[in-house]
């Protein structure tokens, strides 16, 4: 008799794995596709920012611009992201996110439309949302690494008693 509770654990080192992996493909969804966490474009520039961006004129002095891209992608120097890491795991899941306060200041402004002075809530760049905290590709893909880490399980606790039995699909 195979014990249930066993194959259906996952342990720490499952899920540091899997958050890092999901913190690098959440980084890339924003940056590389450039659309927010319902897939769709995000708010544009305003013309002034978009011009000073192209320009390279768009950083404080001191810092050093990153991207020159005219379609927003929520890097200009490049700092937010560089502190968008996992934060912790263990034997429930992972967390990641920005603690650096600075740096998450900059995200909640993109999440609120909230830029220096103004607020646009029109602007509003959604990274995530309390009720689809990923992108439907993320959540595909953690659904799918948590089958296969099942999958494992239930053939460990098998082998584990004997049966000599694979199982490759749920």
């Amino acid at each position: 008799m195979i014990n249930i509770k066993k194959a259906l654990r996952f342990d720490t080192a499952f899920f540091t794995q899997l958050g890092k992996t999901v913190v690098k493909k959440h980084k890339s969804h924003i940056q590389k596709k450039k659309v927010d966490v319902h897939g769709k474009a995000f708010a544009p520039y305003t013309k002034a920012y978009e011009r000073r961006k192209k320009s390279g004129n768009a950083v404080k002095s001191g810092q050093k611009q990153l991207s020159f891209s005219t379609t927003p992608d929520l890097t200009l120097t490049g700092d937010m992201f560089e502190k968008f890491r996992l934060v912790s795991a263990n034997k429930d899941g992972f967390e990641y996110g920005i603690t650096d306060p600075k740096q998450a200041n900059k995200l909640i402004g993109n999440q609120t439309g909230f830029f220096g002075k103004n607020i646009n809530k029109s602007k509003k760049r959604l990274v995530s949302t309390e009720s689809q905290p990923l992108p439907k590709d993320l959540q595909e893909m953690v659904t799918k690494e948590m089958s296969k880490q099942i999958v494992r399980q239930i053939s460990k606790e098998i082998r584990s008693k004997g049966m000599g039995v694979k199982v490759y699909e749920i």
